[in-house]
């Protein structure tokens, strides 16, 4: 069963960031959109697979690469917490 993806303010904050740096240096949306999609459907696979993503020194913290980022979460039975992209 899927579980349920919340993003904490900081995460939510670093993805704006980042999808409006791209927007802005490519003067376009496109690659912005791209990215996004590729964040969103990493987080699908981790919601499903919960330790897809790799180990860090904090036993509670996966990592996801996606493309050039990396997305730091935590889950629990139910949830997917993403923490910081």
């Amino acid at each position: 069963m899927a579980r349920k993806v919340i993003w904490t303010a900081n995460a939510q904050n670093e993805r704006l960031q980042i999808l409006t740096y791209w927007a802005e240096r490519n003067g376009s949306f496109r690659y912005s959109e791209k990215l996004d999609s590729m964040f969103r459907t990493a987080l699908r696979l981790i919601a499903v697979h919960p330790k897809l993503g790799r180990s860090t020194s904090d036993p509670d913290v996966r990592v996801k690469e996606v493309g050039e980022h990396k997305i730091f979460y935590k889950t629990t039975a139910s949830e997917v917490h993403v923490l910081s992209v």
